[in-house]
């Protein structure tokens, strides 16, 4: 068998099982709409393609396949490993509107496959910034193929200014990977004793770039498997949104707007000084680079469309049929949400409403921006708070006839057994979003515990199925009849509410 080519990229370890929201596709219509520009479909329920490039071990896939059984998921990765649990996690959950395949980004630019065609939603979470400029170049000619007309990509990567005190620790620990001919996870140890060895010794570095400190405090909090995707590449390079701006142009797509959904605040949520200089530069692009560098930007989430379409404009009526629903309710008088360029607190009148109208089920948009005190804020700073409770997950964007539960009830059975054998699954797929939930690992135990004696049990019986009076196998807390209780009486109501068991 031929050896494959990997590019300069790390392929020593799988990646992480992880969820990102905003790569939904009713959360990037959303963020079109909001943008101004139209969705990538005309009704929540329309039949649609998906392709997600560089789809890691397709967690993330097999969650929106299930939750949206009207799509057909295409996901391409270049990792066998990740190909191949993919592979295993549609086939064990009966998801028959998903396929995998493993693929190299510069050979899938010279050629793309007839079978694939054009996708209404094309994504890619994090690999952009990871792989050298010719890769890149290869990935734009096949965001080229991909899109369909009307069409909307994500793009997901590392950005400047926000990484420029981690330089010095990727360097070092890329240099490390090369000179001492060790296992990358040996490498990733090594470089973090290093750094420490260096911040106690009071290297200057560690004066002059602040972030370096908070990076290395970050780096000993993270899985080794994670690391190694993130700093051991060759093609470890941080962008400028005019750089990826102007990259993806050359394959025929413009800007549309951002899914951090709490940045549409930007630039009005800056101090004035700082607004007007942002609002004096010549150009959109500098303009965003310019307020990149006033928060201090590490990690962005662009929108991008074929330009023969950006100039298609939502109405208010198509973002007003929006649905969203609760995800978790809010306690206490204040609400604090972290964003990318400070904590913004919103007072509890400020949002109350909405969380009750959402707490006896899902509103449009519409009917929550019709709330009377929505209406005294008047509708951009209703739609600015709508934007942070999504951001914070407190709010979701889901669909106005939820998919079956059937349809993710074989891939939320596999999530919470698998869990329970140790892989560190963090979602469930829910049908009323077309998305996914977090859920922590006592989360999984207990609904595979529950699933097992198939809903008819109590809190004293959840327990013991848990094992020895609560107790994990190998994980951190033990499982207690009072929060066991706390899961039959409350968390599986919500998660009823949004379609996550029946």
């Amino acid at each position: 068998m031929p050896s494959v080519d990997f590019h300069g990229y790390d392929a020593s370890a799988g990646y992480t099982y992880g969820f990102c929201p905003e790569i939904a596709p009713d959360w990037l219509d959303l963020a079109a709409t909001m943008a101004g520009s139209a969705p990538a479909r005309a009704s929540d329920d329309a039949p649609f393609r998906y392709l997600e490039l560089g789809c890691g071990q397709g967690m993330g896939l097999c969650l929106l396949a299930a939750a949206n059984p009207q799509g057909q998921f295409v996901g391409v990765d270049f990792l066998p490993e990740h190909v191949d649990h993919g592979r295993a996690v549609a086939q064990a959950a009966g998801l028959t509107n998903i396929q995998f395949s493993d693929g190299d980004f510069v050979a899938l630019a010279q050629q793309w496959p007839a079978a694939f065609g054009q996708f209404d939603y094309v994504t890619l979470h994090g690999v952009y910034s990871w792989i050298t400029p010719p890769v890149r170049a290869a990935l734009v000619r096949c965001l080229g193929h991909a899109t369909a007309p009307g069409g909307l990509v994500y793009i997901g990567y590392n950005a400047q200014p926000g990484w420029l005190g981690s330089v010095p620790f990727r360097h070092i620990s890329r240099l490390l990977k090369e000179e001492s001919n060790q296992p990358s996870e040996a490498v990733m140890q090594a470089s973090i004793a290093l750094f420490d060895q260096l911040a106690a010794g009071g290297a200057n570095s560690f004066r002059i770039l602040p972030g370096l400190k908070s990076r290395l405090a970050a780096v000993k909090r993270q899985a080794n498997n994670y690391l190694i995707h993130e700093y051991l590449h060759e093609g470890w390079h941080p962008l400028w949104h005019s750089e990826v701006a102007k990259e993806v142009a050359d394959g025929g797509l413009a800007f549309v707007g951002t899914a951090s959904l709490a940045e549409t605040l930007l630039p009005g949520a800056l101090p004035p000084p700082l607004r007007a200089t942002i609002a004096e530069q010549a150009s959109s692009v500098l303009r965003m680079d310019v307020q990149d560098l006033v928060i201090n930007q590490s990690f962005r989430r662009d929108v991008f469309r074929p330009a023969t379409s950006s100039a298609s404009v939502a109405s208010d009526a198509v973002l007003d049929a929006m649905m969203l629903h609760l995800l978790k309710p809010v306690d206490g008088d204040s609400l604090t949400i972290a964003t990318s360029f400070s904590e913004i607190t919103l007072q509890m009148p400020a949002y109350a409403e909405i969380v009750a109208a959402l707490g006896s089920g899902a509103r449009s948009m519409g009917d929550l921006l019709a709330l009377p005190a929505m209406r005294q804020q008047g509708r951009p700073n209703a739609l600015q708070i709508i934007a942070l409770l999504l951001h914070a997950r407190i709010a979701g964007i889901g669909r106005s006839a939820p998919a079956p539960i059937q349809a993710v009830q074989g891939l939320n059975q596999f999530i919470a057994n698998g869990s329970t054998r140790g892989r560190r699954y963090d979602h469930l797929a829910a049908a009323a979003l077309g998305s996914a939930v977090a859920v922590t690992p006592d989360d999984l135990r207990l609904l595979d515990a529950w699933l097992a004696a198939e809903g008819r049990t109590d809190a004293i019986s959840l327990t013991t199925a848990c094992g020895a009076d609560g107790a994990p196998a190998a994980g951190d807390t033990a499982i207690t009849p009072e929060s066991a209780a706390v899961f039959l009486d409350q968390t599986l109501e919500r998660w009823r509410k949004l379609g996550v068991v029946a």
